[in-house]
């Protein structure tokens, strides 16, 4: 009988830890504590992050496509920025021959800046991929040719959009 108590608490006492372990992953995605979603928290203190675990930084600009399953690539068409005493503006940004595809993370953070503007505005996944291609299809354009961007890539997954400004 003795036993049998032992036994039936040990087994009760792996359900409620299996239980309790099982509810800590539900509804759980990203980061639990994120800042408000700002342009200065993009570009300051979670972009350094990244670059503390690794994230490896491209410089150019972006087209986003969907395959059949719907995941989201970002093709990265990499620019360099020169500096150029005869240019008007003293500097052109350069192409640098260089295109990768990579996955959009759906944990991805973007600044933006709408065509015809100048400042940046804060967005999350859907928001940016949703601002794109408005922008996209709204101008008719062959490529997102006019947007330059900083993108900070984690292994295969791109992570975030720091929109580029050049007047």
């Amino acid at each position: 009988m003795r036993k049998m108590k032992k036994t039936l608490t040990m087994i009760c006492a792996a359900v409620c830890v299996i239980a309790l372990l099982a509810g800590c992953t539900r509804g759980y995605h990203g980061t639990l504590d994120e800042p408000e979603l700002t342009v200065s928290y993009l570009t300051g203190e979670y972009a350094a992050q990244l670059i503390n675990d690794g994230a490896r930084v491209l410089f150019g600009t972006i087209d986003l496509t969907e395959r059949e399953d719907g995941t989201r690539l970002v093709n990265i068409r990499e620019k360099e920025h020169v500096e150029d005493p005869d240019d008007p503006r003293g500097f052109y940004i350069a192409d640098r021959n260089l295109e990768s595809t990579y996955e959009l993370s759906e944990e991805a953070r973007a600044t933006f800046i709408p065509r015809g503007e100048s400042v940046a505005q804060a967005m999350d996944y859907e928001t940016f991929v949703d601002a794109v291609w408005l922008e996209f299809f709204e101008n008719n354009i062959e490529h997102q040719d006019y947007q330059l961007y900083d993108i900070y890539i984690m292994g295969d997954e791109v992570l975030l959009f720091i929109a580029r400004y050049f007047p």
